[in-house]
Parts: structure tokens; sequence; C-alpha cells
């Protein structure tokens, strides 16, 4: 997923509401990002196969993406800072 799509994944995440379908958070997130109705189709069909390939929520695949870019930006700042 690209960091635009991430961002909006972590934004949902955010302004989830207790109880809340978390697709629903995406489009609130989608539409605050100024995105279309076909952006969050794209998002949320790479999130079910996601899901459904690893036999998880779509909520656990968001997080595990942002887990795994948040290891990779540390891993990135320590190169950079072993580079200087």
């Amino acid at each position: 997923m690209d960091a635009e799509g991430l961002e909006t994944l972590s934004e949902a995440l955010k302004i989830r509401q207790r109880k809340e379908e978390f697709e629903r958070a995406v489009g609130r997130a989608a539409r605050n990002r100024g995105h279309d109705f076909r952006y969050y189709m794209d998002i949320i069909s790479e999130l079910r196969d996601l899901a459904g390939s690893k036999g998880i929520t779509i909520d656990r695949v968001a997080e595990s993406l942002l887990k795994e870019e948040e290891r990779r930006d540390d891993e990135r700042r320590n190169d950079d800072d072993a580079d200087h």
C-alpha cells in the first residue's frame, strides 16, 4: 500500500468510534483527506484480500501494515544515523 493509503488507515484507526465497523472509519478518513469512493473501494479491496489470505480481520491487517511501515521507517533512520 502506498504512503497515502497508510496515512488514511492511520487516520481511520484514530477516528474510529467505539463499536464502529472499521470500513466506515476508513470511509470517513478517506473523505476527510479529499478522496472519492473509488479510492475508498481500492483500499477496502486491498485490505479484504490481505485479510482473507491471512485469516484475520481488516482492522488487524491495517494495524499490521502500519506497524510494518513503522519498522521500515525505524530501519531507515538507523541506516541514516549509521551513515553519518
